[in-house]
């Protein structure tokens, strides 16, 4: 197996769909469970890196962006908003019910079963308030932010060519998040908080490589034994790009060129193009354009909204009289025109 590659953050200049955990789709990495944790609110174990509350791991373990567990003992006044992970989220609720919401679509998240986030699917946990639970969590970086990237498993995980490859397909080609646990797995999982509880990172890290381990083998067999539909086009370039396009509105103030949007996908020009133009019958250009000019509808509309240059300049557009020639074109007016509701 290929060693864990990092990427640096401080690579990459502007803000990202796919990479950049401080980007638009990230959320402050936990830290309302951290501020939860540090009012006595809720018990937070967890060894991690990178900005994720709990003890710092160092150079142990690569791969694991953070392993840990909570446990609310009563309802709280905090949830997880929308974000996207640096890796695989695979959580069991061992305790209580949670509502999630992945991909924009609402879930019941009840004990006894486990969750599979992919690091392109945005969700939150709590929609809006945690409730009293018990939940234990793995985030796993296999070296890939889309679905169309290569597979770079840990060096310190034991699993078979074979495995590998099984595990691959069955993260990568269904979207399903949640899913029935078993009690292998949650015999797995619960080995992990005597663990974070006993030892340090230092005299620890062996054991809680045997635990994940267990957990991701115990994973390939439940994900197996319940036959997900496996779709090979959820792992394709095109599937990236469709991800990139519906996740544009929330980015449309950035300075996106061809060549940006295409690096962000990691296809050439043309490539990314071609696939735009299959998804959405308009150039990206045209596409980009067509998403603004939505958007700046919108915000016309809004009672107390800003003035015409500051919405024009807000939804990307860098001159007042090219965005109100764009718009009369495409909607037959003037932006002073539309009345604010």
């Amino acid at each position: 197996m290929n060693k864990h590659t990092v990427i640096d953050p401080a690579d990459i200049r502007r803000p990202s769909v796919f990479r950049q955990p401080d980007s638009m789709m990230y959320a402050d990495n936990c830290r309302d469970l951290q501020a939860a944790a540090a009012r006595g609110e809720v018990d937070l174990h967890a060894w991690t890196r990178g900005s994720y509350p709990g003890q710092a791991l160092g150079d142990r373990l690569p791969g694991i962006r953070t392993v840990g567990f909570w446990d609310a003992r009563y309802a709280q006044n905090w949830g997880l908003g929308r974000h996207c992970n640096e890796g695989f989220k695979i959580a069991y609720l061992a305790r209580g019910n949670l509502d999630l919401v992945v991909d924009d679509r609402k879930y019941d998240f009840q004990q006894g079963q486990f969750i599979v986030i992919r690091p392109w699917q945005l969700h939150s946990i709590g929609n809006p308030l945690v409730d009293a639970s018990r939940l234990l969590w793995i985030i796993l970086d296999a070296g890939l932010r889309r679905p169309s990237e290569p597979w770079d498993w840990p060096s310190w995980m034991v699993f078979s060519n074979e495995e590998a490859q099984t595990l691959g397909e069955l993260l990568t080609q269904n979207n399903q998040p949640v899913w029935d646990g078993g009690a292998d797995l949650c015999r797995a999982f619960e080995a992990l908080p005597s663990i974070l509880l006993g030892r340090t990172p230092e005299d620890g890290e062996t054991r809680l490589k045997v635990a994940i381990n267990t957990i991701m083998l115990n994973l390939i067999d439940r994900l197996s034994a319940q036959a997900p539909r496996l779709d090979p086009d959820l792992s394709t370039s095109q599937h990236t790009v469709a991800i990139f396009l519906r996740r544009l509105p929330l980015a449309l103030g950035e300075n996106w060129t061809l060549d940006s949007m295409a690096e962000e996908c990691g296809l050439s020009r043309t490539q990314f193009s071609q696939y735009c133009r299959r998804l959405t019958n308009m150039t990206p250009r045209q596409y980009l354009q067509h998403l603004r000019l939505d958007e700046a509808a919108r915000l016309l509309k809004m009672q107390g909204r800003g003035s015409i240059t500051e919405i024009a300049f807000s939804c990307g557009f860098n001159s007042s009289q090219y965005f109100s020639n764009a718009f009369r074109k495409r909607y037959g007016h003037a932006p002073n025109a539309v009345g604010a509701c």
